[in-house]
């Protein structure tokens, strides 16, 4: 009791410190004229910085929000549009070792004891860890120019197109002198709004974007393709980057309707240096024909369930969306004797070839600058044939190795070797141990989900869903604070339907399933 003055005190004096910057910093916001960012060059001579490095980040889905959406509206979504990568790419995963990065993209591993909830054969879980030498304080995109491609289709009306057209006048906002602005609207058919500006007067641009109106079919064939087309005419003659930003429900009815095309399209247009950013908006959003356009070379996606989301992402994201840093990522992972590779999680579209000998080769099309450290997961499994010991990696051996081999945004080409070497489950760092509650959730809710549509089983669903809020209620890490909300939400609504509603128990915490003490305990 008597500590409570002394506490007040202390609370209200890290309010005042904490209230200054931040309103401050809302000050600065409105003095200034553009959010733009001074641009850096690929092609410069690469010299890494003492400061705090860049992360990076898989291209394709950048986030569940979709699927997070549906969960806490009470829905239960499909399999198919929750994405492991998504998941990932809205934490940051750091590994400690290896020290600083001195190139464009680096890449360091580890590995802890740990098994899955619904994969109980694993043994092992290792990371791959991306970052990039990059300094963060100092970080400037390359001149931008913008080629928005707007849905004004039926589908569209009310919420949704507002959405978008909020999401082109923060863009404005963010583009300065040195960038270029398009509009190409699509509904029955495609043409250009507003054609290649200098962003001189945001006041006459934004009264164009607020005169946008919903009305057609969906032809997003034919508006890709001008958009596309608008990008490479001007392309030659503009110094910097192109990039094409999808605002859509992903709902095409008029045209090419398939993945293939539009996947050709976006590959065709990144080889002559076009990327293309999805944002979905919408309760009726695609997100598994999205998911599909985004894996390929040059692009990632995004949703905004709400005005807020979208702001929030805009003011972290914007510049490192629209950079591209490596293509072609080529991994080859090899597991170490006696083990097989039973997972892996976090790679954008269907890129996983088998060898012969147990190896896995992965493809990742497009690596991003981001401000997040990106990562790739790996779970082991013994290849012991049953009733026989183990194999068991002792600390510090390595449970696999991994080649990799990638070309640079500007044209080197790199290859490296990284072993994931054994830690102890304590000793993680804060990539893996976060990472594996992540590759927890994304398997149990994508099984989860799987038993709800394709078997219809609400028992089997409730059981995983429940055994996996009870993990993430027993975890410390704040950042997955959102993640446990959105687990409890579908905890509750499986509850529902399985008959477990109002049952004593619920909330009780987890075991840690590699030291054996309830996670709260943990520290």
């Amino acid at each position: 009791m008597r500590r409570r003055p002394l506490l007040a005190l202390l609370a209200l004096a890290l309010a005042a410190l904490s209230a200054d910057p931040a309103s401050a910093g809302d000050d600065e916001r409105k003095r200034r004229p553009s959010k733009m960012m001074r641009s850096f060059d690929f092609d410069d001579a690469f010299a890494p910085s003492a400061a705090a490095e860049m992360g990076a980040t898989p291209g394709g889905a950048q986030d569940i929000e979709f699927f997070r959406s549906r969960v806490n509206a009470g829905e239960i979504p499909h399999p198919n549009v929750f994405t492991p990568e998504g998941l990932f790419s809205q934490h940051d995963l750091p590994i400690a070792q290896g020290g600083r990065c001195g190139q464009l993209l680096c890449a360091v591993g580890e590995a802890i004891p740990a098994s899955l909830l619904v994969q109980p054969e694993v043994r092992y879980l290792a990371q791959l860890g991306f970052s990039s030498g990059l300094d963060a304080a100092t970080f400037k995109r390359q001149p931008l120019h913008l080629v928005a491609v707007v849905d004004k289709s039926g589908s569209m009306s009310g919420q949704p197109l507002e959405l978008v057209k909020e999401s082109l006048l923060e863009a404005v906002d963010r583009l300065g002198p040195d960038d270029m602005l398009s509009i190409v609207l699509y509904g029955d058919r495609a043409h250009v709004h507003l054609s290649p500006t200098r962003i001189a007067d945001k006041r006459a641009v934004a009264r164009g974007i607020r005169k946008i109106e919903s009305a057609g079919s969906t032809a997003m064939e034919e508006g890709l393709k001008v958009g596309f087309d608008l990008a490479r005419a001007h392309a030659g003659r503009f110094q910097g980057t192109s990039r094409v930003m999808l605002f859509t429900d992903e709902r095409p009815n008029v045209g090419r309707t398939d993945a293939q095309s539009f996947m050709a399209m976006a590959r065709d247009a990144s080889k002559a240096g076009i990327g293309m950013t999805t944002v979905g908006v919408g309760v009726q959003f695609g997100a598994e024909l999205a998911t599909e356009i985004s894996s390929v070379r040059g692009g990632n996606l995004f949703f905004f369930p709400d005005l807020a989301r979208m702001k929030k992402v805009f003011e972290e994201d914007f510049d490192t969306m629209v950079t591209e840093l490596a293509y072609d990522l080529q991994l080859e992972i090899r597991p170490a004797k006696g083990l097989k590779i039973a997972g892996v999680y976090g790679i954008p579209g269907k890129a996983l070839k088998w060898g012969d000998d147990g190896s896995i080769r992965v493809s990742v099309e497009t690596i991003f600058v981001s401000r997040k450290k990106g990562a790739i997961y790996v779970a082991l499994a013994s290849q012991s044939a049953p009733g026989t010991p183990e194999t068991r990696i002792d600390l510090g051996k390595a449970v696999a190795s991994i080649g990799l081999k990638y070309l640079e945004r500007g044209g080197a080409r790199r290859s490296s070797q990284v072993s994931l070497a054994l830690v102890p489950g304590e000793r993680a760092s804060v990539g893996l141990s976060r990472g594996r509650v992540l590759v927890d959730e994304a398997t149990s809710l994508a099984k989860a989900a799987a038993l709800h549509h394709e078997q219809n089983d609400q028992e089997g669903a409730y059981q995983i869903v429940h055994a996996l809020a009870g993990i993430l209620r027993g975890t410390i890490d704040r950042d997955l604070a959102d993640e446990r909300v959105m687990v409890e939400n579908l905890e509750g609504t499986l509850a529902k339907l399985s008959g477990h509603a109002g049952e004593p128990g619920r909330g009780a915490p987890a075991i840690d399933r590699v030291s054996g003490l309830p996670r709260q305990d943990l520290r």
